[in-house]
């Protein structure tokens, strides 16, 4: 289960990262080739939304599952 959700975290990152970079190729060309100014925000917003939250989800999930103790505690060693 835990290489299923590694798998799923890094396509998706994947996933965004070449959807952000995609539009703004698209819009760079649309700027400077066609000479239509192209709204960069509006492309990629959702694929950002995306990258930060499934970031700090992993970020999350990485402080309560590798950690014991209190509210973080200390590191697991691993073997």
């Amino acid at each position: 289960m835990r290489s299923v959700t590694r798998i799923l975290f890094v396509s998706t990152q994947l996933a965004a990262l070449c959807w952000v970079t995609s539009s703004y190729i698209i819009a760079g060309y649309a700027t400077v080739r066609l000479g239509q100014p192209y709204p960069m925000a509006e492309l990629s917003q959702q694929a950002i939304t995306t990258i930060l939250g499934t970031a700090a989800l992993k970020v999350l999930e990485n402080i309560f599952e590798h950690n014991d103790g209190a509210l973080f505690g200390t590191s697991h060693k691993e073997e």
